[in-house]
């Protein structure tokens, strides 16, 4: 009997971490949080993220009460963060520029899996893509894919964009022109310490993401 072929994991690929060209804690690192400790800064910025998730679909009437007790379990070891986390998330939400991110068409935290090939040096090499989108917007005829980013040094310029989020976001654009076909994908950061959002040029998106393909 001949033995059977040694196993090889498939690589897991997750866009957010492809290239670490910073240090993770300055990820979400805020101009708010620069005077914290990194593991506060880190809970800080998941908790911001957890409330822009959830308080779209809060009545706004209770928006601050729920934003509140949700701190109090997200954030407990910092107490004087909680009253600027929950105003940032109030502002961003209640932003008439921004209200198509959070409203009826929209889905926060979305989950994709995608098996994909990945040009090496040494060739072609069989990954798979997971990940989390931060938001989707559901246009007709157009996906809008929107990134949270609490960067300390914002920038509005796409070509100043750290090319880490170019390529993270051209992944998601990758995989979403295969989840919604015959739509037009685009793709966008919010800065959540200049409540502003970027948008993306497509070609930026596809250099970035120009060594992967969907099998």
């Amino acid at each position: 009997v001949e033995p059977l072929p040694r196993h090889r994991p498939v690589p897991i690929v997750r866009p957010s971490s492809v290239e670490k060209a910073e240090p993770p804690e300055r990820v979400l690192s805020t101009r708010l949080e620069d005077a914290l400790d990194p593991e506060t800064a880190r809970l800080s910025g998941t908790a911001l993220h957890a409330l822009l998730q959830h308080l779209g679909r809060v009545d706004p009437a209770q928006r601050e009460n729920v934003a509140a007790r949700a701190l109090e379990t997200l954030l407990p070891t910092a107490p004087a963060q909680h009253g600027p986390l929950a105003r940032k998330a109030l502002s961003i939400i209640t932003r008439p520029e921004l209200a198509h991110l959070f409203g009826p068409n929209s889905r926060a935290e979305v989950p994709f899996f995608a098996e994909a090939q990945r040009q090496t040096k040494s060739g072609s090499e069989r990954i798979r893509i997971i990940g989390r989108i931060d938001r989707i917007v559901v246009n007709p005829g157009s996906i809008l894919l929107v990134d949270f980013k609490s960067d300390a040094n914002p920038v509005m310029e796409p070509s100043q964009v750290n090319p880490a989020y170019l390529q993270q976001l051209g992944l998601y654009a990758l995989v979403a022109s295969q989840l919604f076909p015959g739509q037009v994908v685009k793709a966008a950061i919010l800065w959540t310490s200049l409540e502003s959002l970027i948008k993306l040029p497509a070609a930026a998106l596809a250099d970035a993401a120009g060594g992967f393909t969907i099998r």
